[in-house]
């Protein structure tokens, strides 16, 4: 894969660690504060909203405790990331039936090209990994989460 980092679209003030959230509708709900942060015009109800829609048609849970939710949103014009790791795993509809703690949402221009199509892959592939989710598992800060992602594009992906 062509270098793909998800740090290109994730500002260290997307990530969060939170102890305590019961549900995957607050889970969205984070996700829809934690994106609508320094993007103007956005507002953290859209995207929450836009999300829990694109969440309906099929889970984003890829398995192993991992959900890449996605979602194409008017208003954007580049794509942007959020990283919420969770300490206590909340259920995501996945397909092997194991709660979510590791969610690496992105939001699209409508008009996106196939750059998110390779994120997403890139995505999917690294949070494939056991050692990447054991290493995305141990991070303690929002820091070491985006060193990580930082990092992806060469130690990681290979």
């Amino acid at each position: 894969m062509d270098n793909i980092s998800l740090s290109a679209y994730l500002d260290a003030d997307h990530i969060s660690l939170l102890p305590n959230i019961s549900s995957k509708k607050r889970v969205f709900d984070v996700l829809g504060e934690l994106l609508a942060k320094n993007v103007h015009g956005l507002q953290a109800t859209q995207v929450s909203e836009n999300l829990m829609a694109r969440e309906r048609l099929g889970t984003t849970a890829l398995g192993e405790g991992v959900a890449i939710p996605h979602c194409r949103i008017d208003g954007i014009t580049k794509i942007h990331s959020a990283v919420i790791k969770l300490d206590k795993p909340v259920d995501f509809d996945s397909p092997d039936n194991i709660d979510v703690s590791i969610i690496v949402a992105l939001l699209v221009p409508t008009e996106a090209t196939d750059a998110h199509l390779k994120l997403l892959g890139h995505l999917a592939e690294l949070l494939s990994k056991p050692k990447n989710r054991e290493e995305l598992r141990n991070c303690e800060s929002a820091q070491e989460l985006y060193d990580f992602f930082a990092s992806t594009s060469d130690k990681h992906a290979a």
